[in-house]
């Protein structure tokens, strides 16, 4: 596809190339002629040279504007729109299903970079997911690579400046990819017996020799989230824990661990009172031997969320898009990876308009909304 040349005030910022050249121009690299810009000297030296400072000013000024649409492809596409929704000004939703749409331009890449988030660490991601980078880059026929930071706000703020092409996020920081990286979810890992998408639930978890016997025990006491973004860890405790008699903030004061893993361990160890977790995360540390699922007791379990999603950019070429869709749901998970997630063997198609409708509820209804004050505050998280 090819792109539409910018237009400033009128100025169209697409090079002719009938337009006369420079000789002085050195490296090689061509330079407009913009003598022809000048007017004709026909009038008094005085007023001459103050027309023809304001025509090189005017001349300039369209060039800078024109290289920084160039240089800065969000702002090309912060032009007005007929819907938004909670999308960030770089994109549009003309079509309403809450992704951005297909931007007026492709990019093709040769390397494919994908980063992941929805992991402990770098190490684990690596040895864990090494068979699909291996896949993809037999099936696309190029290199694939992993981004190597795996916190959230870094994966987010690289595939919205296109240094990652796909990003796989936990299940709340899906909706930021979504609104401000400009990423399109469209697979998630499942069994091939349940035939979909795996899911989990929220748990409110203490240690197994706990005084507390129901949630309301837990009121003073030290209950723990994990990160700002997480819907199990944060966003469904905050809209789901009132109907059990714990108001966050009210009856306990957030505290934020940092991840799940942390807040599972910091039960066990007797550092927190009860912690919020996710379900399948507490189940993938039972199978590494980490813990012992009698090391705990369950306060409360919610009705299931979905996991977490791969999500390309936008702004790739569509047959990439649909290539990309291909190997992912072609892949059959070796037997080592599939014990390393849970007993999942293969990925499922995901939409985000339909899978994600109650978890944006959940994140609405708890006043956590994944706008851009949030989304700046995990750009901040270290």
């Amino acid at each position: 596809m090819t792109a539409t040349s910018p237009v400033i005030a009128g100025h169209n910022c697409a090079v002719k190339p009938s337009a006369r050249r420079t000789k002085a121009h050195k490296f090689g690299a061509s330079k407009i002629n913009l003598a022809h810009a000048m007017p004709t000297p026909t009038l008094p030296p005085t007023r001459l040279l103050r027309l023809s400072l304001r025509s090189w000013a005017a001349v300039v000024g369209s060039t800078i504007a024109c290289l920084t649409l160039l240089v800065k492809p969000h702002a090309a596409h912060a032009a007005p729109c007929a819907q938004r929704g909670d999308l960030d000004a770089a994109y549009c939703d003309a079509d309403r299903n809450l992704v951005a749409d297909a931007p007026r331009s492709f990019v093709n890449p040769q390397k494919i970079v994908l980063g992941m988030v929805s992991v402990e660490d770098a190490m684990t991601a690596r040895r864990t997911y090494a068979p699909l980078l291996d896949h993809l880059a037999a099936c696309l026929k190029r290199d694939v690579e992993m981004y190597p930071p795996i916190r959230e706000g870094a994966v987010l703020q690289a595939q919205r400046d296109g240094i990652v092409h796909i990003g796989q996020y936990a299940t709340g920081g899906v909706m930021y990819a979504v609104n401000f990286a400009g990423a399109i979810p469209f697979a998630g890992k499942g069994k091939e017996r349940i035939g979909r998408a795996d899911n989990y639930t929220l748990r409110l978890l203490v240690r197994a020799d706990s005084a507390a016997k129901v949630p309301t025990d837990l009121i003073g006491k030290r209950l723990v989230h994990t990160t700002q973004s997480s819907n199990s860890g944060n966003l469904a405790p905050r809209a789901l824990f009132p109907e059990i008699g714990l108001q966050p903030d009210v009856n306990y004061k957030v505290e934020f661990s940092g991840s799940h893993e942390k807040s599972i361990m910091g039960v066990r160890q007797g550092l927190f009172d009860g912690a919020a977790i996710a379900s399948d995360v507490l189940a993938r540390l039972v199978a590494k031997g980490e813990v012992k699922e009698s090391d705990f007791r369950v306060l409360y379990e919610s009705e299931p969320f979905p996991t977490d999603a791969f999500a390309f950019s936008h702004n790739l070429d569509p047959k990439l898009q649909s290539e990309i869709r291909r190997c992912f749901s072609v892949m059959r998970f070796p037997e080592l990876m599939s014990r390393q997630l849970e007993g999942n063997n293969r990925f499922f198609p995901l939409n985000y308009q339909k899978d994600w409708q109650v978890v944006r509820l959940i994140a609405k209804s708890s006043g956590n909304p994944p706008n851009r004050a949030a989304y700046e505050k995990i750009l901040a998280t270290k």
